[in-house]
């Protein structure tokens, strides 16, 4: 054999061993893709669980959806109950102001009546002194009638001057007297009167019931430092539903404790619903 025959053999015998080592290599890397992705009967394959996340994405998805409704028609629904209570409350402003500008009207008129129904009495009290004056120079004018007679004559109807001034006084001052009477039946209307207190009016507040106790007794989330007092009431609604009417026997710093009036009752009063001084 030459020396290029045994070149030749010993490379063929190194390529043997190197395809051999592939070969091996192959054989332990080797793995069946059609069982894997079909699976062996027992083991779902790659196919199954790609189905199953399908359907697990379309589950999802389908639940997605309908709590994107949901969530949806919770927003409407909000915003519905927002607008009617924003629209209560724009409402309530207004009265409020009306009320504070008739008040405000009605004191000034008291305050000028007063004024007037002094004056006037100030001025009778002349008036009544004056005539008293000249009935008296009247009778001493009657003593010398002869010698006065022009002058008796100016002082009648100066007289007569100040009655018709009196007149149009007492006139004036029933006048008066009509408008007062007018405003105290005004201050009636609303409960209130020339001497009612206003410190234990409580102002424009609006809470919820905390709790339901026995005999009648509820409690509400608001109290002394909000300005309520006992013997107050407040009106209970449900959304825009009017349940009834309870008066505060209790008051802490910020709790209050109030029984049902039953005069008012209109439904079963439960927690959370809401309370305030004022409805419109």
């Amino acid at each position: 054999m030459t020396l290029i025959g045994k070149i030749f053999t010993m490379l063929i015998f190194v390529m043997s061993i190197v395809f051999m080592s592939f070969a091996v290599m192959v054989y332990a890397t080797h793995k069946d893709w059609r069982e894997a992705v079909k699976g062996d009967g027992t083991t779902p394959g790659l196919e199954q669980k790609l189905a199953d996340s399908q359907l697990l994405v379309k589950i999802y998805q389908a639940e997605n959806a309908a709590t994107g409704v949901k969530l949806e028609h919770e927003r409407a629904a909000r915003r519905q109950a927002l607008a009617a209570l924003q629209g209560r409350k724009e409402q309530l402003d207004n009265e409020i102001i009306s009320l504070n500008e008739r008040n405000s009207l009605l004191v000034v008129s008291e305050a000028a009546a007063q004024t007037t129904l002094k004056l006037i009495s100030e001025v009778n009290i002349g008036l009544k002194n004056e005539v008293d004056t000249l009935w008296k120079d009247i009778k001493v004018a009657q003593a010398v009638r002869d010698n006065q007679f022009s002058q008796t004559v100016l002082m009648t109807d100066k007289i007569q001057q100040y009655q018709n001034e009196q007149d149009r006084l007492n006139e004036r001052h029933k006048q008066l007297v009509e408008q007062l009477a007018m405003a105290t039946r005004v201050l009636t209307a609303f409960g209130k009167d020339a001497n009612t207190p206003v410190d234990n009016i409580p102002p424009k507040l609006d809470g919820q019931v905390t709790d339901i106790g026995a005999n009648d007794l509820v409690e509400v989330s608001l109290g002394k430092d909000d300005g309520l007092r006992i013997g107050n009431t407040l009106d209970v609604y449900r959304g825009d539903s009017y349940i009834g009417r309870i008066e505060i026997e209790e008051t802490s710093p910020d709790r209050s404790v109030g029984r049902i009036l039953q005069n008012y009752r209109n439904d079963l009063i439960k927690k959370g619903d809401n309370v305030s001084t004022k409805l419109g």
